[in-house]
């Protein structure tokens, strides 16, 4: 359907009310229909071009640094991806060849990962990407006509570039800035005002037509101030000399032991007594191995039955009124801490 009639007609702990009825909603394009792989191909270099950009001493660091964090070369596979887009400025059909390579997967599975994350660009885009964000809370705050204003400013349309090459405009999903809604990415640069000569996103500052304005300005400035925009990395610096996962050539790292996080506890124990004794009850977690019922004898705790794992219910035929119990149980090599102790009643 190309209109969706449709209205909000609850919201938890919301009370609205609809004076006009339910209003047309236009589905906006998905972000692969706008810049993605479902455009028409776009003209792909060969891996003669982009190899002497790709395999430069620098890059050769950062990639093995990264591949030595990981047990397996595929795990570094979006953060090369990421190095790619950093070097290339967008990850065309070779280079996600390239990384499947390195990464030591198939290519039709570096594609499948480049083609689900709309944040690998699989076309050029414009040097300033604006991303407005279209989900709920922006769009309750105005985000369909910023958008609007801004498409009509470049005089682009969404997922277009403008003739000069500065722009290109794509709609985003949840940003996770709702508290600034409408909000938008300028690169990948948070915006929302400029001040200062910087782009800013205070606390409560949204996205109007004249905050637009001046941010599209200050790419316009800055455009003339630096020939070409300059190489941010990605991934926030690159952090060489971790010596890499245990077992990486120079590694000193040791695997994780396996105590380093304690057991859960049985939780929810309750004790009745019956005239067939005391039973128990209690929640089991699934990664129990082994269960201990416990009753106070005296200061100390006396063992009184092993239920299974399985069991959600335990009988202490010589259990009376009045007397505490408790459990422990067992994740594998793992002790947990006795339960909370539970009377009889």
């Amino acid at each position: 359907m190309n209109i969706i009639q449709g209205a909000v007609h609850f919201v938890a702990n919301n009370k609205l009310t609809f004076e006009k009825g339910p209003m047309p909603i236009k589905p906006y394009p998905s972000a692969a229909n706008q810049v993605g792989h479902k455009n028409k191909l776009y003209p792909q270099p060969s891996m003669e071009e982009i190899l002497p950009k790709l395999e430069t001493p620098a890059v050769k660091v950062r990639i093995a640094d990264l591949l030595s964090r990981y047990p397996e070369p595929q795990g570094a596979l979006l953060e090369v991806l990421w190095v790619i887009q950093e070097v290339l400025g967008w990850v065309p059909r070779e280079s996600i060849r390239w990384a499947s390579k390195v990464c030591d997967c198939s290519p039709a599975h570096a594609y499948g990962v480049v083609t689900f994350y709309t944040m690998y660009k699989q076309v050029p885009t414009g040097r300033y990407l604006l991303q407005f964000c279209r989900n709920i809370c922006c769009e309750q705050k105005g985000a369909s006509g910023i958008i609007a204003y801004t498409e009509k400013a470049l005089k682009i349309k969404t997922g277009e570039t403008t003739p000069d090459g500065l722009f290109t405009i794509v709609q985003v999903e949840c940003l996770g800035a709702c508290g600034n809604a409408p909000v938008m990415l300028v690169n990948d640069e948070f915006a929302t005002d400029v001040e200062g000569g910087k782009l800013t996103m205070r606390d409560g500052i949204t996205l109007t037509p004249e905050r637009v304005d001046k941010i599209l300005k200050w790419c316009y400035d800055r455009s003339e101030k630096y020939e070409e925009e300059p190489v941010r990395d990605a991934l926030g610096g690159t952090l060489v000399g971790h010596k890499g996962h245990p077992g990486a050539p120079g590694s000193s790292a040791k695997p994780q032991e396996m105590d380093y996080a304690p057991a859960c506890p049985v939780l929810g124990l309750k004790a009745v007594a019956e005239k067939s004794g005391v039973t128990l009850t209690w929640k089991n977690a699934p990664e129990f191995t082994h269960l201990v019922v416990e009753r106070a004898d005296g200061s100390s705790w006396k063992k009184v039955g092993e239920p299974s794992v399985k069991d959600k219910e335990f009988i202490d035929p010589t259990g009376l009124a009045g007397m505490a119990y408790r459990m422990i149980a067992t994740s594998g090599d793992r002790v947990a801490k006795p339960s909370t102790e539970e009377k009889a009643v």
